[in-house]
């Protein structure tokens, strides 16, 4: 698995993480909506590396260690944004709840790839 092909796909799916910044309720939505259809990316793109073998895995896990702790610190910052949505209206509520289930999506898929579990089954 080539390094840059890795993490060019990802960068893809998620440019650099950038703080959200939040004036109105609109743009609390808006915000909402495009982390969690970006979250749900990252999501897709860890599972099929979890389907992969182990030394793929391994070597995807090892070649990307840095990119993958700034995407821990931007699922931090992303989960501030949820709790943000939970206090407006049922659709902000809504796209909050669907951000935080893939986050959580994320971080569990991204601790199997570090603790070296045995991959998902196709």
């Amino acid at each position: 698995m080539p390094k840059n092909n890795n993490r060019q796909h990802i960068f893809d799916v998620l440019d650099s993480p950038s703080p959200v910044l939040v004036e109105d309720q609109n743009d609390l939505k808006f915000s909402l909506y495009l982390r969690s259809r970006e979250v749900s990316q990252i999501v897709l793109y860890l599972e099929k590396i979890m389907l992969k073998k182990k030394s793929e895995r391994e070597l995807f896990a090892s070649e990307n260690k840095a990119f993958i702790d700034s995407l821990m610190k931007a699922f931090v910052e992303d989960s501030n944004l949820t709790l943000e949505g939970m206090q407006m209206d049922q659709e902000s509520a809504q796209l909050s709840m669907q951000l935080a289930t893939d986050l959580r999506k994320s971080v569990s898929l991204i601790n199997a790839l570090f603790h070296g579990v045995e991959g998902l089954i196709s």
